[in-house]
């Protein structure tokens, strides 16, 4: 049990502080001292940072998974596209107060992290064709729905950057949606 807990602690106080101060400006060290914990007992769970930045991001990219798929099952042949859309944005939207660690995360994988890549890589794809399969009940057009699941990756992804750089200001997630559907459907 305190294993469990050692480790929840450690995954949570480095999520804390690379929220705070960035992954690579986030030593072991730097965890290790907020967990109240030894190095020794760090490494133990977590021999290199990079096994640490792989957990969080399981975590994270799981979250972000269940809240794509929560959007899938809630999606019915009866949606009309609009409904679909908006549905889809104000659900991803609701993720927005993990928009910094997200893009940290995007950044590691991109500059730096092949496996994280490959990881993250692996969830988008998965992602898109949830997606892309609950469309296609909606438009029933094969072309037409993985270019949807895409693009309405992407767009999720582009509001995430944007929160994160306007510092979680209000940003109206509804007016945008609603945009989107007007020029979409």
């Amino acid at each position: 049990m305190k294993i469990n807990n050692t480790k929840n602690d450690i995954i949570f106080t480095a999520i804390k502080l690379m929220t705070k101060n960035g992954i690579k400006q986030t030593s072991l060290a730097d965890i290790s001292k907020a967990c109240n914990i030894s190095k020794g007992t760090l490494y133990y769970y977590y021999p290199t940072k990079d096994d640490l930045i792989l957990d969080i991001s399981t975590i994270h990219l799981n979250t972000i998974t269940n809240t794509v798929l929560q959007c899938v099952y809630e999606i019915s042949e009866n949606n009309s596209p609009k409904n679909m859309i908006n549905l889809i944005i104000k659900k991803m939207s609701k993720l927005k107060y993990r928009s910094r660690i997200h893009v940290y995360i995007l950044c590691e994988a991109i500059t730096s992290n092949e496996r994280l890549k490959l990881l993250i890589t692996e969830k988008y794809s998965q992602w898109q064709k949830s997606l892309k399969e609950e469309i296609k009940k909606v438009y029933k057009n094969e072309k037409e729905s993985d270019a949807l699941a895409f693009l309405l990756i992407s767009i999720v992804d582009g509001l995430v950057v944007q929160a994160t750089l306007q510092n979680n200001k209000n940003i109206n997630y509804e007016s945008i949606a609603n945009l989107l559907v007007d020029k979409l459907v």
